[in-house]
């Protein structure tokens, strides 16, 4: 008993369910019972508060009870929508009503898992996309994305697809509407000229309206190849000039900040906030080490890790290829200690990267960064590490091409652009270069050895509080050091002489 209540705590094996179409408890299979429990297991190893443990267990077991089958037999979709019905008519609140449907999405979930059941495929909103366009527009849209879905990913075929949609149909909906346009071939310049100059007119940037040209310009090749009329002329028109960004690299002190609290989470005494630490830990890592996009980060799954190469087979990446990136020490400990508190891999995804039983969704690796860098006070995206893992390559002396291959990019003019070098590195580089200009130009009794230039020392000096030496660099600490140890013997020495002499003069005997 309670000591509050002087009653018998609350357990549900105990209690008889007020509703009469809810099978007891203790009348379930022994299958359901088990499956129950799991069911609570599951959600509490994936961190759910106690408060939500209660509430989706309640609607779980209610659900259960209320249709009286063995779990196998369940339809995640169909009778858990009669559960709901059953479940809405006998609360009112719609907080709790809100609750529960969450419980039953978990629940339907679980069945899955356990029944080894694929997840239903989200269906396309055709009619949002395609719904005003004219009947032969719409045709020939909905072949190209079929034709398009054949390069892509299974389970990158929604998200992709509304991309893809959202993209061409936006332009063809309007020209549809202002221009008259019915069919492909009346896709002219004189069109898209018209929608550019409403799309700018209202503030959209040139990034945006070249990938709505580019998708205009495949939908036309396709038509092309496909032997189909088009206007030729639409596929001459030019892109929309636009400023070459620098690379959004993150400084080295501002990493520093970053590391710090995403390694204060990973190590906080709460279990839930302990286990989400520990996975920002793993990803962070690996896009700061390994240059890892947050798609791919999101795509990993189990079987790509090679734990005794140290190394991770990233497939179909961005343009379907594939590649082999390597892991520093960092981030295969981060790794290993974020899948010791994953959870049981026969109730999970395949994915490496889990929350909440799922894998990451398109926005979480930004929530998460923008939680970080309120805390330590950094303006940083998820992307920007991948920049950062170039730049820190590239300044600590890794040739192009090999990081050309780390991060997967076909030219390196792209790798390029995710790069900068520091300006104590370009300063450095500059003086050296100099200095042996110099000597060449110098008279033969003037080429002797010089020590550092300030220029140098000033370029060295950066370089060291940055953190990104080169070897010259690193050659010039040293012969430093050493120099700088031979001074203060020296000093010691001559130090020790003058405490002699004054020893000696003070115990002088007079004459």
């Amino acid at each position: 008993m309670t000591k509050s209540t002087g009653k018998l705590p609350f357990h549900f094996t105990n209690t008889l369910p007020p509703d009469p179409a809810v099978q007891r408890f203790g009348d379930w299979l022994p299958a359901n019972r088990e499956f129950y429990a799991g069911f609570r297991r599951w959600l509490k190893e994936s961190s759910y508060s106690d408060s939500a443990l209660g509430i989706y267990g309640s609607a779980a077991r209610t659900a259960i009870g209320f249709l009286r089958k063995p779990y196998w037999r369940i339809n995640p979709e169909s009778d858990l929508a009669l559960a709901y019905e059953h479940l809405r008519q006998r609360h009112s609140s719609p907080a709790t009503c809100s609750g529960y449907q969450k419980g039953l999405c978990k629940l339907a979930e679980y069945i899955r898992l356990r029944n080894r059941c694929p997840e239903k495929p989200k269906e396309l909103h055709w009619e949002h996309y395609i719904g005003s366009l004219p009947a032969c527009l719409q045709t020939d849209v909905r072949e190209f994305m079929q034709y398009r879905q054949c390069f892509w990913k299974t389970e990158q075929k929604f998200e992709l697809a509304t991309s893809v949609l959202g993209h061409l149909t936006l332009s063809l909906r309007w020209m549809a509407e202002h221009t008259g346009l019915r069919e492909i071939a009346d896709l002219t310049p004189q069109a898209w000229l018209a929608y550019l100059d409403h799309r700018i007119s209202a503030g959209i940037s040139p990034s945006t309206l070249n990938g709505e040209l580019s998708g205009l310009k495949h939908l036309i090749f396709y038509q092309q190849e496909q032997e189909r009329k088009v206007c030729e002329r639409f596929l001459l028109m030019g892109y929309l000039k636009k400023s070459k960004p620098l690379p959004k690299d993150v400084p080295v002190e501002q990493l520093r900040h970053l590391i710090r609290a995403v390694q204060a989470e990973a190590a906080f005494p709460y279990p839930g906030r302990r286990r989400n630490g520990r996975m920002d830990l793993a990803w962070f890592l690996l896009m700061l080490h390994s240059g890892l996009r947050s798609a791919e980060i999101r795509n990993l799954k189990m079987k790509d890790i090679e734990w005794e190469a140290r190394r991770l087979r990233i497939v179909q990446a961005k343009g379907m290829k594939d590649r082999l990136v390597y892991l520093s020490q960092a981030s295969l400990s981060a790794l290993r200690e974020y899948l010791e508190v994953r959870g049981p891999a026969e109730a999970l995804p395949e994915n490496v990267f889990i929350y909440r039983h799922r894998p990451l969704s398109k926005t979480y690796l930004f929530m998460r960064m923008r939680t970080y860098g309120r805390r330590c006070g950094v303006h940083a995206a998820p992307h920007h590490l991948r920049h950062s893992c170039a730049t820190l390559l590239l300044n600590a002396g890794a040739p192009v091409v090999t990081v050309q291959t780390i991060l997967g990019h076909k030219n390196v003019d792209t790798t390029m652009g995710y790069a900068r070098l520091y300006d104590g590195t370009v300063a450095a580089d500059y003086y050296q270069a100099m200095n042996l200009v110099e000597r060449q130009l110098a008279l033969p009794e003037d080429r002797l050895a010089q020590p550092p230039s300030p220029g140098e020392l000033l370029a060295l000096v950066d370089a060291l509080r940055n953190g990104t030496l080169n070897p010259a660099q690193t050659e010039i600490v040293w012969a430093l050091r050493s120099g700088l140890a031979l001074l203060a013997d020296r000093m010691a020495t001559i130090n020790d002489v003058k405490v002699l002499c004054c020893e000696t003069s003070a115990v002088r005997v007079p004459r």
